[in-house]
């Protein structure tokens, strides 16, 4: 039998049964007798090693489920394990909550309390915290469902790397739990048949209704599954197909904009300039820096996906630039300054006047696509109502009015590109209206469907996010395989410390409170501003300012 080591000076821990509250089985009323005792075990905490030794009992009643010796129930340990409850939270905590590497948790397990720990024991904690979580959620999730009584299904599946198998996930849209979870090689309507079948067994209520992607393999299963149930389409998916056409050309226009930004001269040389300016040519750009600096904020756009294309913004931010510089022609300038502005002002005429008609375009179609997402938008309406028959037929009224093919049976996929005309993109978008009729307006008529199914979306991104915060930009496929059938279960899982011990030890112990720090990081990031025609850089100021201190200036700005 272990003996207690000389290092360990606290005071030795005994588990034992509460006797004085009461000697009877928990199960059957019986008397318990006591059995035997381990002789002692290390234990390391967060507040150093520890010596327990834990008790076992037996219920003297040979029918009870405990007539076998069983230890005293405690809140400090798991049996068999070397790090006590609190060292377990804490790992949990840093993995699953802050998303920590196995690396990182151990320095700071050292670092903030001392625990030495190996890999090997992070990892088997966390494998062990994946399984047990999953357990306790699934056996939640079967209650929920139940008593829900029906499933409204949504599914969508992940592939990180092509050549693998996709990752899909079952889920109810009413609890918003996760039903079953498939790595798939192929999904065809078949296999997803199978999969729908054995769902509606394990939870024993009928699905009612599906939401998905327009994939053809899930309409048709669906369609074999149970063809009165209503299958809608997710509008935003419909919606980034409508917004290719804008995307490819905004995205275009975007990356034209920045590299004739780019290679500017005053932009190319704005960091070549001596302390202080010396020489004709860096006293010139040392004044037009902050210019530089502003032009570098007007195509410094970011996108809203469905409502700022950041290529037209920053077509409109080089327009607000160019009719401010143009200003300055009227004032009396040094000769060199004179020239370095007509040549930058000739430069962004030149580069606004090229890209014109492919803006106008933009523009054109973007006022088209709000039009269809306010159509949509009405959630208040139904089916009937928000049809979008009254936008398609515009839409074939101008390829009429052209004498180019309107309907959409006639009408072949195209890919999406900068070159696409915009009598092109109608005609796809005709093409795509008819495809998702089946299913676009189904959420319009029954509450309990979702009209988009981004909720499987933005699962799939944290679960994608989780796999590169904790390895960083190596190839996930692996680990994706690996762990993330119960990561996603957990993701929404509650964190805290009660929560933690409650999944560890529901079938062997009482729960008992431990202090936990919160982990915080600061991520401090700088970045342009591009919203120049509403929010004032100071670029322009600093200009002005330059310009009054160049030698041979005839006029100060007055700010």
């Amino acid at each position: 039998m272990a003996s207690k080591p000389e290092s360990i000076k606290t005071p030795t821990v005994h588990l034992v049964w509460d006797m004085k509250s009461s000697s009877k089985c928990p199960l059957c009323g019986s008397r318990l007798s006591h059995e035997y005792n381990d002789g002692g075990r290390r234990v390391e905490t967060m507040k150093g090693p520890l010596w327990v030794v834990t008790n076992y009992y037996k219920c003297r009643n040979r029918n009870c489920d405990l007539n076998h010796a069983f230890p005293a129930a405690n809140g400090l340990v798991l049996r068999r394990k070397k790090f006590g409850l609190e060292v377990w939270s804490k790992v949990i905590q840093h993995r699953f909550k802050h998303k920590l590497n196995y690396s990182q948790i151990r320095m700071i397990m050292w670092d903030d309390w001392e625990v030495s720990m190996s890999h090997g024991a992070v990892k088997e904690i966390c494998e062990h915290f994946e399984a047990a979580g999953a357990i306790f959620v699934d056996k939640e999730t079967l209650e929920l469902v139940r008593a829900s009584g029906r499933i409204v299904l949504s599914l969508d599946g992940a592939q990180p790397r092509k050549g693998r198998p996709a990752f899909w996930v079952f889920t109810d849209r009413i609890t918003g739990r996760i039903l079953a979870t498939r790595y798939l090689e192929v999904a065809s309507a078949d296999i997803l048949v199978g999969i729908f079948r054995e769902i509606e067994s394990r939870y024993e209520v009928p699905i009612v209704g599906v939401i998905s992607d327009k994939q053809a393999s899930i309409v048709k299963a669906v369609k074999e599954f149970n063809p009165s149930i209503p299958h809608a389409f997710c509008q935003y998916h419909f919606l980034d197909h409508v917004l290719e056409p804008i995307t490819a050309k905004d995205s275009y226009l975007l990356k034209v904009l920045r590299s004739a930004v780019r290679s500017l001269s005053i932009v190319v040389n704005r960091n070549a300039v001596t302390s202080p300016p010396a020489g004709s040519a860096s006293r010139i750009y040392h004044v037009f820096k902050p210019i530089a600096e502003e032009l570098l904020c007007a195509v410094s756009t970011r996108g809203d996906r469905f409502r700022v294309f950041p290529g037209l913004e920053a077509f409109a931010n080089l327009e607000h630039v160019l009719l401010r510089l143009v200003d300055y022609l009227s004032f009396n300038l040094d000769g060199r300054i004179r020239r370095s502005l007509e040549t930058l002002v000739s430069s962004l005429e030149a580069l606004l006047d090229e890209n014109r008609q492919v803006a106008s375009e933009i523009s054109a179609l973007a006022m088209d696509f709000e039009e269809l997402r306010v159509i949509l938008g009405h959630r208040d309406w139904d089916g009937r109502r928000v049809k979008i028959d009254g936008w398609s037929y515009k839409l074939s009224g101008r390829l009429r009015r052209r004498k180019a093919e309107h309907r959409p049976s006639k009408i072949k996929w195209m890919r999406a590109s900068a070159k696409m005309t915009l009598v092109e993109a109608w005609q796809q978008w005709i093409r795509l209206v008819h495809s998702y009729e089946d299913g676009l307006y189904h959420a319009y008529d029954h509450s309990f469907l979702d009209h988009t199914n981004n909720a499987k979306e933005n699962l799939f991104s944290r679960a994608k996010h989780h796999f590169r915060s904790t390895h960083g930009r190596d190839d996930i496929q692996d680990e994706f395989e690996r762990h993330a059938d119960p990561l996603v279960r957990l993701l929404d899982l509650d964190y805290s410390n009660e929560n933690i011990k409650e999944i560890l030890l529901v079938s062997e112990t009482a729960l008992v409170d431990s202090y936990r720090d919160d982990l915080r990081a600061a991520y401090i990031s700088s970045k342009r501003k591009w919203r120049i025609r509403e929010e004032d850089t100071g670029n322009f100021k600093e200009f002005e300012a330059r310009l009054n201190a160049f030698p041979g200036h005839g006029r100060t700005f007055v700010g």
